[in-house]
């Protein structure tokens, strides 16, 4: 059995019900347009470009880090 067989459309919702909705307050996720609440990336978006930016700042830092220390250490006993 399908999920469409077990659960239905995922629009299903008669137009009357839909009506009776525009009554009620709205609240800050709904769409003023259509009443429809918005794309989960609309109401969440993701800041991964920003931790990946610091990811590849972490990195290189680590790694000029590690550079320097092995010049000294060279340096030191040679």
């Amino acid at each position: 059995m399908s999920r469409v067989e077990k659960f239905g459309r995922r629009n299903a919702v008669p137009a009357e019900s839909r009506s009776k909705n525009k009554n009620k307050k709205a609240s800050k996720h709904y769409v003023e347009d259509n009443n429809e609440l918005p794309s989960r990336r609309e109401a969440h978006p993701s800041n991964k470009q920003q931790m990946t930016k610091w990811f590849f700042r972490l990195v290189i830092g680590l790694f000029v880090l590690l550079m320097i220390g092995l010049l000294i250490w060279g340096r030191q006993y040679s």
